[in-house]
């Protein structure tokens, strides 16, 4: 253990490089040039330490998202993944004494994104049921020879005389392929209980403002363990039901239906209470009786669907297969309108909580980023499941375009549902290039308004090559606030989707898969149609198709990317190092949350650091400045005068305070204020993803941004103009070295004071490196703007 006055401990951002280089100790130094062709000469020890004495730490926690390669694979668990973050998001009431409404409404937010949450398992394993038991073990079955014929692999369960060819026998062999899937997201989601959740952390200091410092919220398992045994016997039953439904439907009248009605009831009763056992909240005082009667709720679910094969397996000589699978279609289109009516309740509760919660006026969305994402993961579950069941269909009878059948290929007939879920993804690629032609034209028009504002900064003729360049950083680094817009522009094909399907519904002449009822002939739906809509829908359901298929592909050619490419597998794992930094709070088969891990590690590092007299800079880059954040929360109060804050290119208030308001508030960030010796956060407006920090009282270390690049022209001995940095390399700026002098001075006179908490204002540090707020050559010198602390201090 060190016992230097205090320690650097850096926290990487997403996709963080090797543990060498984010210390900045490699052999060989970097003094001029790029990563083309550069210059180097040996490192010295003086250059390893950002200041003598203080020696540098880094916490690597890459590879908790992005260090194995089948992790890229998670890309499929997206919508688990937007449901549990969306269970984040609300706005809720961090001071005063929150309203019965908003008590109300706060549970029921709770309460409908799990039913959604369960809602997304279900469709996942309705997709795979709609794969093995109907395309494979029905509609095969029921084409009987002519399956066989087209795909020979298939004859045991189609070819006449096969063993598995009876019904109930070939639908037993087909639910192999959704309890496959139920079996691996059940063993992956158990198998990180022990590698992402710590044991044992630090005890922080509870405060009602800041949630995040509750002793127990990063320790989720027993919750998530009873939501795990929630969704794996739901899960199971639907399979269950599934199986059930085509042989009762055949045993009506006969001695058989007794036993099925029996199994029916009880498989009813089992859905019921996984239901139910999803709204229970997630930290209760029946917390072990809770858990341990969901597990009997999910072993007997188990039970239920051994006793239901038995069922079905048993021998109907007159049994046969025809059409669709008997109560899928049901089942599905119930689904999705359930899926709906969620949707619109969570959005009346979250206007509620929004109206009551007294949020910051820069909460996103007026307090309905949450409703909308958790409706974006529905809507992409139900793409992912329809593009699955009909590029499978497809591909089983060989009907790939419309007409095919004409050439012999086998027509097998996904439900209605996924076919307009397949309009849906035709309307979702329209408006995203339409969106993404309005982005750039936006990103244009900034660029030109960057481009005077940055002549004017650097005193340069607006129309030179470098000029437009750094307008042009500087315009992407404001497109992170169009993000709330892009957001509805991706929930926008639901309104054309509703709009059809109702039409459909009342006129009864539109359908998005004519060869599905045979008594409605095409011609005659057709009809029906003014100036052709129907033919429309149809070929716009066959484009779906396409995307959907091509949309597969691509998942699959970036895991077999990932897998064998670092920088790719580091590239995926940006979106997990973001989505998955929250507990599994709603969806317990999501992506494990790295989080749970990593802050407890965070919290027992420092506290055993500043145990021993040791002052800890705790400086956090990107989304490691939020695991900063969040380890500060769960830290004893006695490490308060010893822990100094360096946040840099920081998403907590551009992202984290907006998006997060209930967690990570104006109220919660001057809370966390309080909680550090000294906090200075560093930002560039070239930064697409950092930005200032505001709290209750004023905004944290400087509210004028770090000058990017810091030189406008060539500077001697160097061919190539300096580079611009935007999101990257904070700790090279000039700014960063003095945060981290003034930082340590800091600690050093909290002790002096012998007292934690800020330091009274006259005893601010003179020499503090600012940003530059000069414009052309004071620009390009770097100037040194004196007495910074103290004018912080003061305000």
């Amino acid at each position: 253990m060190p016992d230097e006055r205090a320690v650097e401990l850096r926290i990487h951002g997403v996709s963080g490089g090797p543990a060498d280089e984010l210390l900045d100790v490699e052999p060989a130094m970097r003094v001029s040039g790029d990563d083309l062709a550069a210059f180097y000469h040996y490192r010295f020890e003086r250059d390893t330490r950002t200041l003598p004495g203080v020696p540098r730490e880094v916490f690597a926690w890459g590879n908790l998202t992005s260090g194995r390669s089948s992790r890229a694979l998670w890309l499929l668990l997206l919508p688990f993944m937007l449901a549990n973050v969306a269970y984040w998001m609300r706005p809720r009431r961090l001071l005063g004494e929150p309203t019965v409404a908003h008590r109300i409404a706060d549970a029921g937010y709770d309460v409908l994104v799990r039913l959604l949450a369960l809602s997304l398992t279900v469709l996942m394993v309705l997709a795979a049921a709609g794969i093995g038991m109907d395309l494979l073990a029905w509609q095969c079955t029921a084409y009987g020879a002519s399956c066989a014929e087209l795909r020979p692999w298939l004859g045991f369960l189609s070819a006449p005389g096969a063993v598995l060819a009876e019904p109930g026998r070939a639908l037993a062999v087909g639910a192999l392929l959704p309890m496959a899937v139920i079996t691996v997201l059940w063993r992956l989601s158990r198998r990180t209980d022990a590698t992402y959740e710590a044991t044992s952390a630090p005890t922080g200091v509870r405060a009602p403002n800041a949630p995040l410092s509750h002793p127990e919220f990063w320790r989720n398992s027993p919750a998530m363990g009873r939501l795990r045994s929630v969704h794996v016997a739901l899960a199971v039953s639907v399979v269950a039901a599934q199986l059930l439904v085509p042989a009762l439907r055949n045993d009506v009248g006969t001695s058989l239906a007794i036993a099925g009605w029996t199994l029916a009831a009880l498989l009813a009763a089992a859905a019921l209470l996984a239901a139910l056992g999803a709204l229970l909240p997630g930290r209760t005082r029946l917390e072990p009786f809770a858990s341990t009667a969901c597990r009997i709720l999910r072993d007997v679910s188990l039970v239920l669907l051994a006793a239901t094969l038995l069922y079905a397996v048993w021998h109907r000589p007159d049994w046969t297969a025809e059409g669709a699978l008997p109560g899928y279609s049901v089942v599905l289109n119930s689904l999705f309108a359930l899926q709906c009516a969620l949707v619109g309740l969570l959005l009346l509760t979250a206007v509620v909580l929004y109206r009551g919660a007294n949020a910051h006026v820069g909460t996103a969305m007026r307090g309905l980023a949450g409703p909308a994402v958790a409706a974006l993961g529905v809507l992409l579950g139900g793409v992912f499941s329809a593009a699955l069941v009909y590029q499978a269909a497809g591909w089983l009878g060989g009907c790939y375009y419309p007409g095919a059948e004409a050439t012999g290929c086998l027509l097998f007939r996904p439900p209605s549902a996924y076919a307009w879920l397949q309009l849906a993804f035709t309307f979702e690629a329209a408006i995203g290039l339409f969106a993404f032609a309005m982005l750039w034209v936006v990103a244009r028009r900034r660029t030109r308004q960057q481009r005077a504002q940055t002549a004017a900064r650097y005193r340069r003729h607006p129309d030179s090559p470098r000029t437009r360049r750094i307008a042009s950083a500087r315009a992407l680094g404001t497109m992170t606030e169009l993000l709330p817009a892009c957001l509805v522009a991706l929930l926008l094909p639901v309104v054309p989707l509703v709009g059809v399907v109702l039409y459909a519904v009342v006129t009864g002449t539109l359908t998005a898969s004519p060869q599905e009822d045979a008594e409605l002939s095409p011609a005659t739906m057709t009809a029906g149609a003014a100036d052709g809509v129907q033919e429309v829908i149809t070929a716009m359901v066959t484009v779906g198709s396409w995307l959907g298929g091509a949309f597969l592909v691509a998942l699959v050619w970036l895991g077999r990317s990932a897998y064998r490419s670092q920088p790719t597998r580091q590239a995926v794992g940006v979106l997990w190092d973001i989505g998955t930094f929250w507990p599994r709070g709603a969806h317990p088969l999501a992506p494990p949350c790295y989080a749970e891990r990593a802050v407890p590690q965070l919290a027992a590092r420092v506290a055993a650091l500043t145990g021993k007299g040791t002052g800890v800079v705790l400086s956090g880059h990107s989304q490691g400045s939020v695991l900063a954040a969040a380890t500060v929360w769960q830290l004893p109060a006695r490490c308060r005068k010893e822990v100094a804050l360096i946040t840099h290119g920081s998403p907590l208030y551009r992202l984290y305070a907006r998006y997060f308001p209930a967690y990570f508030g104006t109220a919660a960030l001057s809370e966390l204020r309080g909680r550090v010796a000294w906090w200075r956060n560093l930002w560039r407006l070239t930064d697409a993803v950092g930005g200032p920090v505001h709290t209750d009282d004023d905004t944290v270390g400087f509210a004028e941004p770090l000058p990017d690049p810091r030189h406008f022209d060539h500077q001697e001995g160097e061919a190539l103009y300096p580079e611009i940095l935007g999101h990257s390399w904070y700790t090279r700026d000039p700014a960063y070295r003095a945060a981290v002098r003034a930082a340590v001075r800091r600690l050093g006179e909290t002790r002096a004071c012998g007292g934690g908490g800020r330091v009274p204002p006259q005893a601010g540090l003179p020499g503090a490196v600012g940003p530059v707020t000069g414009a052309g050559d004071a620009a390009d010198r770097g100037t040194n703007i004196q007495h910074e602390d103290q004018r912080h201090d003061q305000r």
